[in-house]
């Protein structure tokens, strides 16, 4: 056998094996953050389609109470329409922010439950 053939790779070449040294050092944060990322990524589409069918139900709500404001006959029916018309959107402003909040926290409770399983991964892996 060749004796350069015996030689591994990272003998022939130094960068490499400064390279393979610091993808050892960094591979369980390099975990974390895929594992993260990804976890980011599924909220964020979550959010989006959540924020976008909050958006269609709010339009068709007031296009329903524009036609609510024209069909009134009386100040007092108007005002009715109105306070209906915001008391409902209020609620359901309200009822989106705390979804929001709900998948913020969420999420925020996910990337420490992350961050703590790898680094007591790296932490099991130093003891030995």
């Amino acid at each position: 056998m060749n004796a350069n053939a015996s030689r591994s790779l990272a003998d022939q070449n130094p960068g490499l094996a400064s390279f393979e040294a610091w993808m050892s050092i960094n591979r369980p944060m390099l975990a974390a953050m895929t594992e993260l990322n990804g976890r980011f990524l599924e909220q964020v589409s979550k959010a989006n389609n959540e924020w976008l069918g909050f958006v269609n139900r709010r339009l068709n709500e007031d296009m329903a109470a524009s036609q609510r404001f024209m069909e009134c006959k009386t100040v007092q029916d108007l005002f009715a329409a109105y306070s209906d018309f915001f008391q409902r959107a209020q609620q359901q402003y309200q009822a989106e922010f705390q979804y929001f909040a709900r998948l913020n926290q969420k999420l925020a409770d996910e990337t420490a439950s992350v961050i703590k399983t790898h680094m007591d991964d790296v932490e099991a892996d130093m003891r030995h």
